[in-house]
C-alpha cells in the first residue's frame, strides 16, 4: 500500500484499450483512482475494488515469490491475489464482455478501481465526493468471499488510548508516576465493555458479536524503552468491532467512561483517547434488494446451485459508499475468506471465472430493472 500508480495506470490503460470512458482521480500523491464505464443513462451499477494490498512480510517465508503470481494446482499465488487483484480482475472482464459481445447495458456499468482501502480508505472517500461517484446507484463489492452474496458487514472504531505519568528511574519508583500499571486495569475492563456492545447490538443471522481487541501496546510512547526508566507514557490501541444496531457515539461514550475509570484508579496519571480515522458503520442490505435478487438469479444461472449468504467480518469500502452516498452495497467475490494478508496468499481459478460470470449476468439483470 502507499503507491498504486503503476496498477492504476496499467488498469487506466488497458479500459482505454477496450473502448471504455476513462476517468483518474487523485485520492493522495501517487494513489488514483481509476473509474472506466459503459453506457451513458439509467440506473448506474458499481462493481468496486481496491489496488493496494498489504505487507508481504518476509518472502522467504512463501513457498510461491510473493509478487510472481505463479500459477499452480488451479490457483494462482501471490500478494493480493484474493485481496483483492483477484476480484478486481474479474470485475473488469466482467464489464469487458459487454463491449466484446457488442451488448450495451440497459444503463450505465461503471468499474472503480480505487485506491487506499487498506489504510484510510483515501481513494472510496474521494470518489463519494466526485460528480460520478454521486451517479451510482448500488455497488458490488468485489471482494474475497467465496462468491457468497455478504448482506451485512461489522464496522469498526480503532481507539488509541494514552496513559501520560511520570518518567523516573526504576530504582526510585516513588519518584515518578508509572504509566503501565494502568493498562493493567485497562485490559480487565476490555471484557466488560465488549458485554455492554453485546447487549446493545441487535442480533445477526451472518455476523460475529461485537469484539473489542487489543492490538498494539506501546511504552514508551516517543523514545527507546530502557530497562532501569519508568517510561513517561505508555499506549494501548483497542480494534472495535461493531454490528448493526450499535451507533458510534454510543461507542464513543463507552470508550471514554472506561478511561475515566482507569484514571480514577491511578492518582496522577491522565488517560487520554482519539479514535484512529474515521468511523467506519456497520452495514445490513435487505435480501429483497433488487441488487440481492439480481445477484441471486446470476449465482442460480452460473453455477446451478442456490446463491450462499454471509456477512463480512471486517470493514470495506461499501462501508463509505452505503454511509455516503446511501447507496444498497453486496459484497461478493472470488477467493477464501480466511486466506487474504497471510503468507502464500492464493485464488482459485475457477472462482474468479465464476465470479467474473455472475457479475455480467447479475449486472444485466439489475440494470433492465
Amino acid at each position: 500500500a502507499g503507491n498504486e500508480s503503476r496498477v492504476a495506470s496499467f488498469i487506466e490503460a488497458w479500459f482505454r484499450r477496450e473502448g471504455f470512458r476513462v476517468e483518474v482521480q487523485r485520492a493522495a500523491p501517487a494513489r488514483p483512482n481509476v473509474i472506466a464505464w459503459l453506457g451513458e443513462a439509467g440506473p448506474t451499477l458499481l462493481l468496486e475494488g481496491h489496488t493496494d494490498v498489504v505487507t508481504e512480510g518476509d518472502p522467504a517465508e512463501w513457498s510461491h515469490p510473493p509478487f510472481a503470481a505463479d500459477l499452480a494446482d488451479g490457483r494462482i499465488y501471490g500478494r493480493g491475489a484474493a485481496d483483492m487483484k483477484g476480484g478486481l480482475a474479474a470485475a473488469m472482464l466482467a464489464a469487458a464482455a459487454f463491449k466484446r459481445a457488442g451488448l450495451t447495458p440497459p444503463g450505465r456499468l461503471m468499474v472503480g478501481a480505487l485506491a487506499d482501502e487498506e489504510g484510510a480508505m483515501l481513494g472510496v472517500r474521494q470518489f463519494c465526493g466526485t460528480p460520478i461517484g454521486r451517479q451510482v446507484g448500488a455497488a458490488i463489492i468485489c471482494e474475497p468471499e467465496q462468491n457468497e452474496l455478504c448482506l451485512e458487514q461489522r464496522g469498526v472504531v480503532w481507539a488509541r488510548v494514552r496513559i501520560r505519568g511520570r518518567m523516573a528511574h526504576g530504582a526510585m519508583p516513588e519518584a515518578g508516576v508509572n504509566p503501565i500499571w494502568p493498562i493493567g486495569t485497562l485490559l480487565r475492563e476490555v471484557p466488560a465493555l465488549q458485554r455492554r456492545l453485546r447487549r446493545s447490538a441487535k442480533r445477526s443471522r451472518y455476523l460475529h458479536p461485537p469484539t473489542v481487541t487489543p492490538t498494539v501496546l506501546q511504552a514508551p510512547i516517543r523514545g527507546v524503552p530502557q530497562a532501569n526508566v519508568i517510561p513517561a507514557g505508555s499506549e494501548l490501541i483497542l480494534d472495535v468491532r461493531l454490528t448493526p444496531g450499535i451507533d458510534g457515539d454510543g461507542v464513543h461514550q463507552e470508550i471514554e467512561r472506561l478511561c475515566r475509570r482507569v484514571e480514577a484508579a491511578h492518582p496522577g496519571i491522565k488517560v487520554e483517547w482519539e479514535p484512529l480515522g474515521a468511523l467506519r458503520l456497520p452495514t445490513k442490505v435487505a435480501r429483497e434488494e433488487p441488487l440481492v435478487r439480481a445477484l441471486a438469479f446470476a449465482v442460480k444461472q452460473v453455477t446451478g446451485r442456490a446463491p450462499r449468504y454471509g456477512g463480512v467480518p471486517g470493514s470495506t469500502d461499501g462501508t463509505i459508499l452505503l454511509t455516503e452516498l446511501g447507496i444498497p452495497i453486496v459484497t461478493c467475490g472470488p477467493g477464501n475468506r480466511l486466506i487474504p494478508h497471510q503468507v502464500d496468499e492464493y485464488v482459485e481459478i475457477r472462482e474468479l471465472a465464476d465470479a467474473a460470470r455472475i457479475y455480467a449476468v447479475a449486472a444485466w439483470k439489475f440494470l433492465e430493472g
